[in-house]
């Protein structure tokens, strides 16, 4: 009930900023391209993990953001609910500032993942916790982690007739360590992915989304298209 009561009130706070979007004199827009390829593998009935390489364009797919390799696992505890955990590897593209340059950045995530099927429609709602920090640095040389707690709800639709999955995603993102009147949460993203699945090739997929951030005076609003492919192995058989 805490659970459903915390995203309650999140849905409230994104509500909000929504409308104080409006308030906002200036804005930028963008158009990102991220792309993935992922190798998931099933060890047995609870357990999976999966290693993925990433590439991601932004200025309207004209310029490298960054590119890494992400391992994550998650545990099946019981019916309709798993934890996970991930890292990232991350090579960034810093091309503002008196310092520009490729610089690394880690990432760690830990995620508590519940999913209910409603009819043909399956409920998908997930928690993130993440931390990112350039390597290299202390936080007495100015590297301060960001911190954020996501929180993610969507649907999952099998469209039998064209062989494809459609999914359809919200999210919130706190970050930690603001003092904004948001409260901190200062981004959503919503999502749109339609996948299908190949015999004996894998998973292909593409997606919409649409981000905004509050973190600053001016809004930042993006578009990002993205494609992915996945294979999957199924050890557990």
């Amino acid at each position: 009930m805490k659970i459903v009561s915390g995203f309650t009130k999140n849905l409230l706070i994104g509500a909000n900023l929504l409308l104080t979007s409006f308030l906002f004199g200036q804005e930028t827009n963008d158009m990102e391209g991220w792309s993935s390829i992922e190798l998931d593998v099933k060890a047995n009935k609870n357990l999976s993990f999966s290693v993925s390489e990433h590439l991601r364009y932004r200025n309207d797919i004209t310029t490298l953001k960054n590119y890494f390799t992400q391992a994550k696992v998650q545990y099946e505890l019981f019916k309709n609910f798993e934890i996970g955990a991930g890292i990232r590897y991350i090579t960034n593209n810093d091309d503002t500032g008196n310092i520009q340059g490729y610089e690394p950045l880690f990432r760690y995530q830990f995620d508590a993942i519940f999913s209910d099927k409603i009819d043909k429609v399956t409920v998908l709602f997930r928690l993130r916790y993440q931390n990112k920090n350039e390597l290299g640095f202390s936080e007495s040389e100015g590297d301060i982690p960001v911190e954020y707690t996501r929180y993610r709800m969507g649907f999952d639709y099998r469209i039998k007739a064209l062989k494809l999955n459609a999914k359809l995603f919200g999210e919130a993102f706190n970050e930690a360590k603001t003092t904004d009147s948001n409260g901190g949460f200062n981004r959503h993203r919503y999502t749109l992915r339609i996948s299908r699945k190949f015999k004996n090739f894998g998973t292909v997929g593409m997606f919409y989304a649409n981000q905004s951030d509050y973190s600053t005076n001016t809004k930042k609003n993006k578009s990002i298209i993205g494609f992915k492919y996945s294979y999957r192995l199924n050890l557990s058989k």
